[in-house]
């Protein structure tokens, strides 16, 4: 509930930028979809004017965002690359009591022959109001799909996966290595939304500390330690280049971990909030309209608490 509390002149009261007050109670929340009421109070008596049901988006739309929720997830990319342990996340609109079934036709070959095709399909259920549901991607789960069709997971190479749900469709396309850099941060629908990039990472440690001077001994005292990481990244497309301003101006970001580890330490759920947040402190990023021009952005980050984690896999070697 928000409440504004406003004294009447000459009977007439006018709410300006209400937009903004509601943006921020979404956001606070991490929540992208609510309903509201305007009402008010007068002598102890409540009237409602209206009720009205607010999607969050940060940008801009013109058109009919009914028609724009039914025929698109929650996500201004068409299509996108996907590394072998990554968990992808697609939202989308769902009505009440609308029972959208999600369809992945998947692509594979088979010991390096000509790819197949693979229809697969996941029935989620009606749900009993309007909400943004979450569909989760990882390739361990196109492979065993793949496998139950095939009554063998021996060979089996993932190349493409393309999702649909009603109207909306969405391409994954399978990487070979994993990315070197992973985030996880909220959208402009304030969704979770997986970003990988190629890119090179320089670690820079820094430390600020006093000096001070005991019997002509010097020691260190207040010192705080803490670990900077300037990214710099590959070529990215216009479309990559124009998406990923999201990841910069989000007010979420998460350091993506491993799926079987983090899942190991939360009772077998692999979700977002509870990764690592990281801070973006300083990005550049230029993109070009041209066609065929590359685009790159540099940007910097660091752990919200400013110091750097201990992995939790080792390579333990003995001679």
């Amino acid at each position: 509930m928000i409440n504004i509390e406003h004294e009447p002149y000459a009977i007439n009261i006018t709410i300006n930028d209400l937009r903004t007050v509601v943006e921020m109670y979404l956001r606070d929340r991490n929540i992208s979809l609510d309903e509201f009421s305007l009402a008010t109070t007068q002598d102890g008596i409540t009237e409602v004017h209206c009720r009205f049901q607010v999607v969050y988006l940060e940008h801009n739309y013109a058109g009919d965002i009914d028609v724009f929720l039914e025929r698109n997830f929650l996500t201004s990319l068409a299509a996108k690359r996907m590394a072998p342990g990554a968990t992808e996340l697609l939202h989308y609109f769902a009505y009440a009591g609308d029972r959208v079934s999600v369809a992945l036709s998947i692509i594979a070959s088979l010991d390096g022959g000509a790819p197949l095709s693979y229809d697969h399909y996941i029935y989620l259920p009606r749900p009993d109001y309007d909400m943004i549901q979450p569909v989760e991607i990882t390739l361990d789960m196109l492979k065993e799909v793949v496998a139950d069709i095939e009554g063998s997971d021996d060979g089996i190479e993932i190349l493409a996966c393309n999702i649909t749900a009603g109207e909306r469709e969405f391409s994954l396309f399978m990487q070979k290595e994993e990315a070197p850099v992973a985030f996880y941060f909220r959208n402009a629908f304030n969704v979770y939304e997986r970003c990988d990039l190629q890119a090179v990472t320089t670690h820079k440690p820094k430390s600020d500390r006093s000096i001070a001077v005991t019997h002509r001994l010097s020691t260190f005292y207040n010192q705080q330690n803490e670990k900077q990481y300037d990214v710099e990244s590959t070529g990215l497309t216009l479309e990559q280049a124009r998406w990923i301003e999201q990841l910069f101006y989000s007010h979420d970001v998460r350091l993506a971990q491993n799926r079987e580890s983090f899942m190991a330490q939360h009772g077998g759920q692999y979700l977002p909030q509870y990764m690592p947040k990281v801070l973006i402190t300083d990005f550049t990023c230029e993109i070009h309209d041209e066609d065929g021009e590359l685009n790159s952005v540099k940007f910097t980050y660091q752990l919200e608490d400013g110091r750097p984690l201990l992995q939790t896999e080792f390579n333990n070697t003995k001679d």
